[in-house]
């Protein structure tokens, strides 16, 4: 990729399940800062290209890169970490914690302290929580 500002790059990608072809050549290009949407009627493959892009299906057929590296083949914790992640639209929030507490929750998986530390109460669990609030 020659442009720096791509941040997301779909080469048409597409995926099959057994004899149904769902999602075929999808080709997009996201400049970093741009903001689109993706339209379509029910059964057109919005979510399907959205499973392809957080790794929950792997593409077959196409490339898909995000920040100049390819997705292909990582799973969905790998993608999240590149900086990808999504919601559904059925959100099951914690009714009985605040919203702020329901963001800390899934701020989690970019957690710096440990488990044990958190067991054991070091100083790194108190930083890393100070900081999820903060950023939360």
């Amino acid at each position: 990729m020659a442009n720096n500002d791509v941040l997301l790059q779909v080469k048409g990608a597409g995926i099959q399940f057994g004899g149904l072809k769902a999602v075929s050549e999808i080709n997009i290009e996201l400049n970093r800062g741009e903001l689109i949407g993706l339209i379509g009627p029910n059964g057109a493959g919005k979510t399907t290209t959205f499973n392809m892009l957080t790794g929950v299906y792997a593409p077959t057929e196409g490339e898909i890169f995000f920040d100049g590296k390819k997705l292909k083949g990582l799973k969905p914790y790998q993608v999240t970490r590149r900086g990808i992640s999504r919601t559904f639209q059925n959100i099951r929030l914690f009714n009985e914690l605040t919203v702020l507490d329901n963001v800390k929750v899934a701020y989690h998986s970019l957690a710096k302290h440990s488990m044990l530390s958190s067991i054991l109460r070091l100083p790194s669990h108190f930083a890393g929580e100070k900081e999820m609030e903060e950023k939360s």
